[in-house]
């Protein structure tokens, strides 16, 4: 599975979770308003799908499909 980065979403998506982590709700309130819910969604996961495939290579999204897939059984 391929994975191509959006950096806008990433960089919107890393803003968003530093200031969850932070326990910013001025800075959180203001990323909502201005972005809203389905696109901080949407940068979440690019997040997270940037730091799959950062740690675990170009496989990495396949591994963790199959590490889910695995333990559903």
């Amino acid at each position: 599975m391929e994975h191509i980065e959006h950096p806008e979403l990433v960089r919107l998506g890393a803003q968003y979770l530093r200031a969850y982590a932070e326990g910013d709700a001025v800075k959180l309130y203001r990323l909502a308003d201005a972005w809203g819910a389905s696109d901080l969604i949407a940068a979440t996961c690019e997040v997270a799908l940037a730091v799959i495939h950062a740690t675990s290579g170009p496989d990495g999204l396949d591994a963790v499909t199959s590490a889910f897939s695995s333990g559903r059984r």
